[in-house]
């Protein structure tokens, strides 16, 4: 991968104008570019291919995500690393967000709105994996709970610790925890 850095060329041709220092300021990494995310690379095939079949309404919907994905990137909060569990994670507050605009335009009456933002979501949902269903949860949850020896609510962090491992794009987090007190309420 080549990186040219302008600014030390410019501050070298301060120091010593020769027309060779701008050509000798050229630096190259011999560091392994680590491989992008899967999910990533579809996506921005996707684009591509939108673009070629001029679908613009399909288009904007992933451009839209990988915007937020590059503002998230560039956040304080930003993870260290981009995963497809995080990008699909953010696929999944870009439906949540759709889904209560929805909510916004029936409640207005604008149909047509409301259709285009449910077409909207039917684009992303293709992005993500098959969500664990609830039953699916509650067994895993009744696993760890067993495992761990819990016996009322007050063990829910380590049940909650020892279920962080699922993924937050299969069983939300949200859900775990629902279930996760349900269980615990239970014993």
């Amino acid at each position: 991968m080549f990186a040219r850095t302008s600014a030390f060329t410019r501050t070298l041709a301060l120091a010593r104008p020769s027309a060779a220092v701008s050509r000798a300021c050229l630096f190259y990494s011999t560091e392994a570019v680590p491989a992008a995310p899967q999910l990533l690379v579809r996506m921005k095939a996707d684009v591509k291919d939108a673009m070629r079949a001029r679908d613009k309404e399909r288009l904007a919907v992933v451009k839209g995500i990988l915007s937020d994905l590059t503002y998230l990137e560039k956040s304080p909060q930003a993870p260290e690393k981009i995963t497809d569990s995080v990008i699909q994670v953010l696929i999944q507050k870009s439906i949540k967000r759709r889904e209560e605009s929805i909510l916004s335009f029936k409640n207005a009456g604008r149909a047509e709105q409301a259709d285009q933002e449910q077409k909207e979501i039917g684009m992303l949902k293709v992005y993500l994996p098959t969500a664990m269903t609830e039953q699916e949860i509650e067994d895993e949850v009744r696993r760890v709970v067993r495992e761990q020896g819990a016996a009322g609510p007050k063990d829910m962090g380590k049940v909650m610790k020892e279920l962080g491992a699922l993924d937050p794009a299969k069983a939300p987090k949200k859900d775990v925890s629902d279930m996760v007190k349900k269980v615990l309420a239970s014993l």
